[in-house]
């Protein structure tokens, strides 16, 4: 039996479909898909040293889950409970720019309201009926984590259940499925997740973008018409590796209740990027930061692959 050159076609369509899907997910052992590759959906820490060249196991960490990856190939050298879903914190503000960065006039000018003052946590300083460029309130959201600045751009972009939503697609787009915005500030919010392995995905994505690098990597800025006293107020990056760690690009520290420590870093030296993320951490943001770059930094080409970032 001929089959028709539309049939063709479709079946064609079809079968090209299923390899993309293929390419971007396995199963894990009990027959689940997994984005990214089998072993990610293991539990604990994976790691494989199967090439025998003697690197030690990843740091120990009360982390809930970590990622290391070369930022450049998307490999994945070493992960805990990647895919986990946990309260993101403030790395939530990375899917922010993420999203809204292609959607706002870095020039235009926003009026403050009493939405800005009313957030809780930290604020830059956003005050009813001033004006402020959205270039500021840009790094008064990645440098200060300004949960104000979180609401003015999401007013900015048409309310935040419309930037909720917009966030959510950007996400799906580039299959973080373990994420839920509920925010464009990542305070605790109940149903808000995101896992270890999204925030990869999410920094990776945003990364591309030349004005989010200068952004991110940013030490200090003056933050203009700040506060009831309407003062310029210096503001530095919360992100200490900038200060500490050579080679350190960025990208976003978190904290709340909920979340406790989160942390989204990206390291370059000696031709090589890093890129590291962890969730749900009591204490020692800083010192395990720089413990999974050292470690990312021996490993790289010394270790087989347990995954992709897609």
């Amino acid at each position: 039996m001929q089959i028709s050159r539309f049939k063709q076609r479709n079946l064609f369509l079809t079968a090209s479909i299923l390899i993309l899907a293929l390419t971007a997910t396995s199963f894990a052992a009990n027959g689940a898909e997994v984005i990214g590759g089998g072993r990610l959906g293991e539990s604990g820490v994976i790691f494989d040293d199967t090439k025998g060249d003697g690197i030690a196991a990843p740091p120990d960490t009360l982390a809930s889950s970590f990622i290391i990856a070369d930022l450049d190939t998307g490999e994945i050298l070493a992960a805990k409970n990647p895919h986990k879903k946990l309260p993101p914190a403030s790395t939530l503000k990375t899917l922010t720019a993420l999203t809204l960065l292609p959607r706002l006039d870095m020039n235009k000018i926003y009026v403050g309201t009493k939405k800005e003052p009313a957030t809780i946590g930290n604020k830059v300083g956003i005050y009813p009926g001033r004006k402020y460029k959205v270039k500021d309130i840009w790094y008064g959201l990645m440098l200060n984590s300004g949960n104000d600045a979180g609401v003015a751009l999401a007013n900015a972009s048409g309310g935040i259940k419309k930037t909720a939503a917009l966030m959510q697609a950007k996400a799906k787009s580039i299959q973080a499925f373990d994420t839920t915005p509920k925010s464009p500030h990542g305070l605790d919010t109940p149903g808000q997740l995101s896992s270890a392995y999204d925030l990869a995905l999410i920094a990776r994505a945003a990364m591309e973008r030349s004005d989010f690098r200068k952004i991110v990597k940013t030490k200090r800025y003056t933050f203009p018409k700040s506060g009831p006293k309407n003062v310029n107020r210096k503001i530095k990056n919360l992100n200490k590796l900038l200060f500490t760690y050579p080679g350190t690009l960025g990208v976003k520290t978190g904290w709340t209740t909920r979340g406790q420590n989160t942390y989204i870093g990206v390291v370059k030296r000696d031709g090589h990027t890093i890129i590291i993320t962890f969730m749900h951490l009591k204490y020692g943001r800083d010192a395990l930061a720089k413990a999974l770059f050292d470690w990312g930094f021996k490993a790289i080409g010394e270790v087989e692959p347990v995954g992709k970032l897609v």
